[in-house]
């Protein structure tokens, strides 16, 4: 919020406006862009090494742990699928499979 490079831009934050309602549903809360934006306008000139700055930042990090680790995990889960997929297709081979002790036969040349 305190970037000279940014002043005067016009951006676009997306986040996500899901809670959980008291019977522990997923339901959708538009006021959660309203707190937000005021946070975040709350930062405009905050020093970054204030005490006040710094448990803002511990609060936030604490508050977004379990959801950061869900998508760390489903980023985990989707390199391992793309290593997979890419290690199985340096196996592919074409031609005739060569049993143990044989010599492949490079005379195509």
């Amino acid at each position: 919020m305190n970037e000279k490079r940014f002043e005067g831009l016009p951006l676009v934050l997306e986040t996500p406006i899901d809670k959980k309602d008291a019977n522990g549903k997923d339901v959708e809360d538009k006021g959660i862009w309203a707190k937000e934006i005021k946070m975040l306008e709350g930062l405009i000139g905050m020093d970054a090494e204030s005490e006040e700055f710094k448990k803002l930042e511990r609060e936030l990090a604490d508050k977004g742990t379990e959801e950061r680790g869900k998508y760390q995990d489903a980023f985990e889960r989707k390199k391992m699928k793309e290593m997979k997929k890419e290690k199985g297709q340096t196996r592919l081979s074409f031609g005739k499979r060569k049993g143990k002790g044989e010599e492949s036969d490079d005379s195509h040349g």
